[in-house]
């Protein structure tokens, strides 16, 4: 229709899963910790099935296990594993960089600048939380600027 912007419809399934992707990325899942999906359904006001698509593509990336009576569970992860991810992460990153420093503008700079003392405010602090989404604001600011949408 004219005059009218594009309109972003996330379905209930995906905000279950980035909701849930962010609290395993914060640490507010532990490994071992038990979802159960009638009661997350529940907390959330919703429906079980959004929820249950939202945890089985979860389990299709390795970030949640299917345990018994509709239940899943947050994996241990390994030391190896960690190590294959860090250096996975590390030569993205490097290409990242790479390629966002050959686009940033002034006002980039002057952003990831405040990212980057927000950072050291919160190391100060010693919020962890605070620490984790401000260190993952400023990778994804240096993705952006990359060019890469698929790292993105």
């Amino acid at each position: 229709m004219p005059g009218m912007g594009k309109m972003k419809h996330v379905s209930l399934t995906l905000q279950v899963e980035n909701d849930l992707k962010h609290q395993l990325s914060i640490g507010a899942l532990k490994p071992g910790a038990r979802l159960i999906t009638k009661n997350l359904a529940e907390q959330l006001g919703m429906s079980i099935t959004p929820v249950r698509e939202a945890l089985l593509r979860l389990v299709s990336v390795n970030a949640l296990s299917v345990a018994p009576a509709q239940a899943f569970t947050v994996p241990e992860v390994r030391k190896r594993q960690l190590d294959e991810i860090n250096r996975i992460r590390y030569e993205l990153e490097l290409m990242a960089v790479a390629l966002a420093v050959e686009n940033l503008t002034p006002q980039d700079l002057a952003e990831l600048q405040e990212l980057l003392e927000k950072l050291q405010q919160a190391q100060e602090k010693g919020d962890m939380e605070q620490i984790i989404n401000v260190n993952r604001l400023f990778r994804l600011a240096i993705y952006h600027r990359s060019n890469m949408p698929i790292l993105c």
